[in-house]
């Protein structure tokens, strides 16, 4: 290596090092906000499918903590999970909850309407209830990406790796990271969701979070949003009817043969899920016509029960 090459070598070590050393700072990254806001917005309009009467899910602060406080904090959380950020094993998310927050989560997942005190217990989860805010893990993780990728434009892969958390940050014990603190509020009752970004997490995004958010328009225009509406509603999506999934091991499929006969556990009269993206839409009943096979629309799909038989299911 040349002198001149030494030097160019030297300056990007410094670069990086004054980047990744200089901690982190909420003033420099203010388009962070609202991705978190943009993530609150989405749970609770999830929620909405699931769950009886109003519940509240809301951004109550963004503060910068140390990773060592963020793992003590985990291992006091009723439920936490770990995900591992764009493949990297070694840069973990970290989303935690306490009790009061699975607790108001299950009051309206069942149909409290606040009538009752708001349960208090002091006591460890049980599976169905760690199940369930697991979900709601999944929930906040999905809401993330997308708030990630509409207002940053870039992809944060989120990948599970542990039920119980691991420090945010996973190797870098001695860091720092952001944390999002969220309220779930129902019923008279709320409790707290956690979200821990580590530093080497958000360090590839520095310069897209440095801009500004978009401001909103004081007015809309409506020529605007009659084409918007018109867009929208001549979007293409593919519709699905799937009759019913089974559950296999990998060395069953290897055993597949052509002309194998795979039983499902459905009867020709069952009814049939039409899905839209992965979400279940209607129930329908399957019939032919003209040679074809066809469907007919025989309900709404009920989110509620379908979470509930999720959770059960495990």
């Amino acid at each position: 290596m040349n002198m001149e090459g030494a030097m160019d070598f030297a300056s990007q070590g410094v670069r990086e090092r004054l980047l990744s050393g200089g901690g982190l700072s909420l003033d420099r990254m203010p388009l962070l906000r609202p991705v978190f806001d943009a993530m609150a917005s989405e749970v609770q309009e999830s929620v909405y499918g699931i769950a009886e009467g109003a519940m509240q899910f809301i951004v109550d602060s963004t503060t910068v903590a140390r990773v060592s406080d963020i793992a003590a904090e985990t291992e006091r959380a009723a439920v936490a999970s770990s995900y591992s950020v764009n493949a990297d094993a070694d840069v973990k998310i970290v989303i935690g909850a306490d009790r009061r927050f699975v607790f108001t989560l299950l009051e309206g997942l069942f149909g409290s309407d606040g009538s009752e005190p708001p349960f208090e217990a002091e006591r460890e989860l049980t599976a169905i209830e760690t199940r369930v805010g697991m979900l709601a893990f999944a929930r906040v993780a999905k809401s993330l990406q997308a708030a990630f990728d509409s207002l940053v434009g870039a992809t944060l892969a989120l990948e599970p790796t542990e039920s119980r958390g691991e420090a945010a940050g996973g190797a870098r014990k001695n860091g720092f990271c952001v944390t999002c603190r969220c309220r779930l509020r129902a019923f008279g009752a709320e409790g707290e969701l956690f979200v821990a970004i580590p530093q080497a997490a958000l360090d590839p995004f520095r310069n897209a979070l440095s801009q500004n958010p978009p401001s909103s328009a004081s007015s809309l225009d409506p020529h605007w949003a009659k084409r918007m509406k018109e867009r929208v509603t001549e979007t293409e999506v593919t519709l699905s009817a799937v009759m019913e999934k089974t559950d296999l091991t990998l060395a069953n499929v290897a055993r597949f043969e052509v002309g194998q006969v795979i039983e499902l556990p459905v009867s020709p009269t069952g009814l049939v899920a039409l899905m839209c993206e992965g979400q279940s839409l209607f129930w329908c009943e399957i019939g032919q016509k003209d040679g074809s096979y066809t469907i007919r629309i025989d309900d709404f799909v009920d989110q509620q029960q379908e979470f509930i038989e999720d959770v059960l299911r495990g």
